[in-house]
């Protein structure tokens, strides 16, 4: 077939091949219908009819999907691969230096303990927590650096640092 002939017969084969090609993966959805044209602009000239080009143009998207298909899932066998070999034990370390942590911080006494809470977790900044609870900011940071200071000879004292 003539050149001429392509840019017409693939604006109008386009969202045809789109639809397909987002049943099999939306995201890669575009790349399989440009890769699929590509395709059938090699082969055009070599094709008798457009009702041959229309279907080997469905064909090539399908196959275009299964390849990004095979891809994606070869990259993401590539990434689980590449996991660290220490990380289930630096899981099992993070988890138990967590507990650690909140059986320190359980440890303080309630007006401290009160406070870091405010500062850890809600992230409140010194100021915020003197609004919150009238204590002067000057008291609200010794505070937090005497349980600062707590939890961190807990944790020493527990061997968890």
């Amino acid at each position: 077939m003539n050149a001429e002939l392509f840019t017409p017969t693939a604006s109008r084969l386009r969202p045809r091949l789109l639809l397909l090609a987002r049943q099999y993966d939306a995201a890669a959805a575009e790349d399989a219908v440009q890769e699929a044209m590509m395709r059938l602009w090699k082969v055009w000239g070599e094709l008798p009819e457009v009702a041959d080009a229309e279907r080997l143009a469905v064909r090539l998207t399908k196959h275009a999907c299964i390849s990004a298909y095979r891809k994606n899932i070869r990259q993401q066998s590539a990434e689980m691969n590449d996991v660290p070999q220490g990380s289930a034990e630096d899981a099992v370390r993070e988890t138990e230096l967590r507990q650690a942590l909140d059986r320190a911080v359980a440890a303080l006494p309630p007006a401290e303990r009160r406070l870091w809470d405010m500062f850890s977790e809600a992230g409140m900044d010194r100021v915020q927590i003197s609004a919150a609870t009238g204590i002067a900011v000057r008291s609200v940071s010794s505070m937090l650096s005497s349980a600062r200071r707590r939890i961190m000879e807990s944790l020493k004292k527990g061997g968890a640092l």
